[in-house]
This record gives C-alpha cells, sequence and structure tokens, in this order.
C-alpha cells in the first residue's frame, strides 16, 4: 500500500488533525460558568460535633470551578442556631468563637476571626488573586457554640457569594435575610444555605 518513507510522514499528520479536532470539540463542549451559576458547583460541607459544653461547627468549601469573569469581591458566610420547633432564631447560646481559614495548595494563606452578631457569627474573605495565589475558592469556617440541648440539625451556615467590588457588609444579621452593603446600591450576590450532614 504505502512504499518507501510515505507512511512516517502521513501517520504524524492524521494525528495531528484528530488532535486538533478533538481539542477543538472538548473546548466547545466544555462548559463556561459564571458567577452566578457558581452556586451549583460549589462543594459544601457542614458538620456538628457536640461537647460538653455545646457544639463545634465546621463548615468546609471548595469551588469546583472558576468563573469565568475571574475572582473578585467578598464572600460571607453566617453561622447560626435556630430553634426548629419555632422556626426562631435561638438568643440562649452564646459563640465562645471562630475562624475562618482560606487554603491554597493545602497550606493556610490566610486566616482571621469572626464576628459576632446577635444572631450567630459572620466570616468575612476576599475572593482574589494574588501572585498566581487564589483566596477565597477553598475554605474552611470554625465556630464554638456554647448552650445546652444543641443539635447538629439546628445549625444553619448560610455562604453569601458576591462578585463585584463593593462597599462592606453590615455586619448585622447571620442569616443574611436582606443583606445590605454600606453606601453601595445593586451589588450582585447570590445567598445559599447548607445544613449539617
Amino acid at each position: 500500500m504505502f512504499r518507501g518513507n510515505k507512511p512516517v510522514l502521513i501517520l504524524p499528520a492524521i494525528l495531528m488533525v484528530l488532535m486538533l479536532l478533538g481539542g477543538y470539540h472538548f473546548l466547545q463542549e466544555s462548559e463556561a460558568i459564571t458567577n452566578e451559576d457558581l452556586q451549583k458547583r460549589i462543594e459544601f460541607q457542614v458538620s456538628g460535633n457536640k461537647t460538653e459544653e455545646g457544639m463545634d461547627v465546621e463548615a468546609n468549601w471548595d469551588w469546583t470551578v472558576m468563573p469565568v469573569e475571574g475572582l473578585y469581591g467578598e464572600d460571607y458566610i453566617g453561622v447560626s442556631v435556630i430553634d426548629r420547633e419555632t422556626g426562631q432564631v435561638r438568643t440562649d447560646i452564646e459563640i465562645e468563637n471562630g475562624t475562618v481559614e482560606l487554603f491554597y495548595a493545602n497550606r493556610i494563606i490566610e486566616q482571621s476571626e469572626g464576628i459576632v452578631v446577635d444572631n450567630g457569627i459572620i466570616f468575612a474573605f476576599p475572593n482574589q488573586l494574588i501572585e498566581h495565589e487564589s483566596y477565597g475558592n477553598i475554605g474552611r469556617v470554625e465556630a464554638r457554640i456554647v448552650g445546652e440541648n444543641l443539635d447538629k440539625d439546628d445549625i444553619i451556615v448560610n455562604l453569601l457569594h458576591t462578585w463585584s467590588d463593593h462597599s462592606p457588609l453590615e455586619m448585622e444579621d447571620a442569616a443574611f435575610s436582606s443583606p445590605t452593603f454600606t453606601e453601595a446600591a445593586n451589588v450582585p450576590y447570590w445567598i445559599v444555605s447548607y445544613e449539617a450532614d
């Protein structure tokens, strides 16, 4: 069929064409995620472990994809305790401490404390890219709640995600029922609530 060195020249050319077509097909099929759609792609886990004084709460998150707009804005996580019978926020509990840690390549790149409010605790952290290190897409929050008759089903963790530069959130409500950004209007955001596994 082929004589001489023709197969050596023709087969690599065929392989190159197939690779180009496969790569083009892959790029056309890959889904571009926007910040608005990101809430469907975040892996978020909440756990609650009982202690003698109350409960230790831990929440971990990981964006499985990066949005096409990039990393901008600030995110907020609110932890609160709800009385399941009444649906009201419990005011007979106390939050001793809480921290948020952001990770890059399995190491902590930023750590800060939460702000205790009347109905829980709020953690704020940036979404940004600094010297090829992404901040905000992988992290963990921990909080120690002191009180009686606490159950992990009473813990609600809310994630408020923004994707623009804006004035800070007024730290008043861990449930983010009507978030207000200081001196800023039309801040794009979404909120998702999670419960302990």
